[in-house]
């Protein structure tokens, strides 16, 4: 659960960092406005769209081809060389910390189920 919300989050801040870049680029590349457009529009619905699908485990993997197409978008701005592969660290660390999040709250909430059912049982053979 805590993965898919940090997944989303580094999507969401992905959206408007495709925004600026297609900003940038439309003055700074030999892009037309429209071949920017073209291209940079499906990639924030993309993004947009992939925070609602994280159930899904291929949607991770379609992440990861997102950060690597901002990786990649550093041959039209070179600054996105750096903030693509930001983002890609920033999406790893969200993965990773995520899942171990997730895990020790699974491990907390069996660890207190298995206590209930301890002081439940206790209870029961005190009244008998």
């Amino acid at each position: 659960m805590m993965v898919r919300r940090m997944a989303a989050s580094v999507l969401c801040f992905e959206v408007l960092v495709i925004l600026f870049f297609a900003l940038v680029a439309m003055k700074l590349s030999d892009l037309s406005s429209g071949t920017v457009w073209a291209i940079c529009g499906p990639g924030m619905v993309l993004a947009a769209l992939l925070c609602g699908t994280l159930r899904k485990p291929w949607a991770y993997t379609v992440g990861w081809v997102l950060q690597a197409a901002l990786i990649v978008a550093g041959f039209v701005i070179t600054d996105m060389f750096f903030i693509g592969g930001c983002f890609a660290l920033l999406w790893y660390w969200a993965l990773k910390a995520g899942r171990q999040i997730d895990a020790e709250k699974a491990a907390a909430y069996a660890a207190y189920e298995a206590a209930q059912a301890a002081q439940a049982a206790q209870a029961e053979a005190v009244k008998s």
